[in-house]
């Protein structure tokens, strides 16, 4: 991405981080030149601690009450959010069902096992549809405009550009969900179909695999999605004065 990636202000306080001043990166607010270099002396000393530890992966403080999201917080953060999205997709699913017929059949009267059960391509798509439209309303629109989705909220996470902490605008909103949730999504609509829904059920896997490590080994615990959005997530901690 070329274009500015900041966004709408984050809070009263401003475009950046809510409750914890600037992003994680970047430069220390204006306090003064000694507080300024105070503050990034601070923050290099930290990372110079984690980067003595051989293969430690732990997040690395940010300044102000901030902290990079961890994958345990925002694991917990996605089942909140996946359970969510489950009720209202399955209302919406069932809704579907009885409009257009079950997604599978159960034939009692089949001369062959092939013939037992019958499966409804039409249900099967029209379902995918509405489960993959809520998915993408949903966190699209509280990325953009909450900061946080509710399971984040729960465990006091937020998103935001990772340069300066804004509120994302819609284009990173939309880049993150399709490299968080697309190839789940492609699985999700292909399923029924021969093979197809097996191989892209497998690269779904391995996909979630791939972003679970590079979010964990990331110092900035930045996956490839949020590299790929130019995001970040931070966790708001207790500080002690």
């Amino acid at each position: 991405m070329t274009e500015d990636q900041g966004g709408a202000p984050g809070g009263a306080g401003g475009g950046g981080w809510q409750q914890g001043g600037p992003a994680p990166q970047g430069a220390p607010p204006d306090l003064g030149d000694a507080a300024s270099q105070a503050a990034t002396g601070a923050r290099s000393a930290i990372d110079g601690v984690g980067r003595q530890i051989p293969g430690n992966a732990a997040a690395q403080p940010a300044p102000m009450g901030l902290v990079y999201g961890d994958v345990l917080n925002r694991s917990i953060a996605y089942i909140i959010d996946a359970i969510l999205i489950g009720i209202v997709s399955g209302i919406l699913q069932v809704i579907v069902g009885a409009i257009f017929g079950p997604a599978v059949s159960l034939n009692l009267n089949a001369g062959s096992l092939g013939d037992l059960t019958s499966v409804n391509y039409v249900t099967i798509v029209l379902g995918a549809v509405v489960g993959i439209a809520v998915s993408f309303a949903y966190f699209v629109w509280f990325w953009t405009s909450q900061r946080a989705t509710i399971g984040m909220k729960v465990l006091s996470l937020q998103v935001g550009n990772e340069s300066n902490g804004a509120t994302l605008v819609m284009n990173q909103a939309v880049v993150r969900w399709a490299a968080l949730f697309g190839p789940a999504a492609l699985s999700q609509a292909f399923w029924p179909a021969p093979f197809i829904g097996w191989v892209l059920g497998l690269v779904s896997f391995v996909w979630f695999l791939v972003l679970l490590y590079t979010t964990w080994a990331s110092p900035t615990k930045q996956g490839l999605h949020d590299k790929y959005a130019h995001t970040m997530v931070v966790k708001t901690v207790r500080t002690v004065a």
